[in-house]
């Protein structure tokens, strides 16, 4: 479990700066200013981009950069600061894929491939928030919205360090698991910030070596991909494995750890919020879906996945299995998401699923009833024209 929260405190240090809402990246006092400042590729590309835009969201992008023009020299180029920032993290995210990915991506249209990479970094960016929930106070997530940019960036600086000293401090709960000797963590934790990042990160490197060579490659991960997400570097490297750890939480731990996390709710939890997670392949089919729409999309392609394991971690009998199974996929992810919740929340998986069961079951039955009532009334008015 520690192991993907190191992941996780990693990739997002680099998300943290890069995670509000950007304004366009252009500079200079005109649209034709902008892009005489340009060099001839990036005007080139950003004008097909420009012309492939409908009316409606030409007008938003003309709104925002009026906007802009309209802001303090010194905000604008914070905005325009956090829309670069924001800009590399797309193409970082978009440099993590492996070979395949990439081809798929590759036979896309330009707007549906950009449509998929932002979905992709949305996924990275949902993780930064939950990690932000876990580590603001209730005080700062009040205040964060109404925050100058000075203090906001003050904010993000603190949460960088906090980040990455709980970052350490899991590193060091698993140093056996690692092989660490508490020397070597003692040598660790007096390092600086940033050569301690990279120490994390050669850590992660190694537990993943030492688990490809025990238990070889997991379903869907080719020697190809491997290879290519090996050798990238740290950021890249960090990117592609959290995006693996979505698919397969179980990637890194040794099985009969995992076997036993299974029986815990936090492995429960990654169990179920795996089978949700798209893959490159549904992402490019659909790329007109995101967020809640694709995930939902995604669940419904693994169905008899997401039947079993709710099954064996609500223990349910025969009878329950047979309502579960035979759910429409908008009450199966109903059932899901709510089990999902409560799992967070602390509850055993057995309470988690068939409270879920009985929400969904209660909500179907009251809009039957509504349903029923709404026939009545209209036929009543229907007798009473006659």
């Amino acid at each position: 479990m520690k192991f993907r929260w190191i992941c996780t405190s990693w990739l997002a240090l680099g998300l943290l700066s890069a995670a509000s809402s950007a304004l366009p990246t252009l500079q200079g006092g005109s649209f034709e200013e902008a892009a005489r400042s340009m060099d001839e590729g990036r005007r080139a590309e950003l004008l097909a981009r420009w012309r492939s835009m409908d009316d409606a969201t030409r007008a938003r992008m003309k709104a925002r950069f009026e906007r802009l023009q309209s802001l303090p020299k010194e905000e604008q180029q914070r905005a325009l600061e956090r829309g670069r920032r924001l800009i590399e993290e797309l193409e970082a995210t978009e440099e993590a894929l492996d070979p395949e990915q990439r081809a798929v991506l590759d036979r896309l249209p330009d707007r549906e491939r950009r449509r998929v990479v932002r979905g992709l970094f949305s996924d990275e960016a949902r993780g930064t928030a939950a990690l932000l929930r876990r580590m603001l106070t209730e005080e700062e997530r009040a205040r964060l919205e109404s925050l100058g940019p000075d203090e906001r960036d003050a904010v993000v600086a603190r949460l960088r360090r906090r980040a990455m000293d709980q970052a350490f401090k899991d590193l060091s709960r698993i140093g056996r698991d690692l092989g660490l000797s508490a020397e070597r963590l003692r040598s660790l934790r007096q390092l600086p910030l940033e050569e301690r990042r990279m120490a994390l990160v050669a850590e992660l490197r190694v537990r993943c070596r030492e688990y490809v060579a025990g238990q070889g490659l997991p379903p869907g991960l080719t020697a190809e991909a491997w290879a290519h997400m090996e050798s990238q570097p740290d950021k890249q490297f960090v990117r592609g494995l959290a995006r693996m750890l979505r698919r397969d939480p179980s990637f890194g731990i040794p099985p009969e750890r995992w076997e036993k996390l299974q029986r815990k709710r936090a492995g429960q939890a990654r169990r179920l919020a795996a089978l949700s997670e798209p893959s490159m392949q549904q992402r490019s089919q659909r790329p007109e879906l995101a967020g809640r729409a694709l995930r939902q999309e995604a669940l419904a392609s693994r169905r008899s996945e997401a039947v079993a394991a709710l099954v064996g971690i609500g223990h349910l009998g025969d009878p329950e299995r047979e309502r579960l199974g035979s759910l429409s996929s908008e009450d199966l992810w109903s059932v899901y998401k709510a089990s999902l919740e409560r799992l967070g929340r602390g509850l055993d998986g057995r309470s988690a699923v068939t409270e879920a069961m009985a929400v969904t079951s209660r909500r179907n039955e009251m809009g039957r009833r509504g349903d029923a009532r709404g026939d009545a009334k209209g036929s009543g008015r229907s007798r009473g024209r006659r």
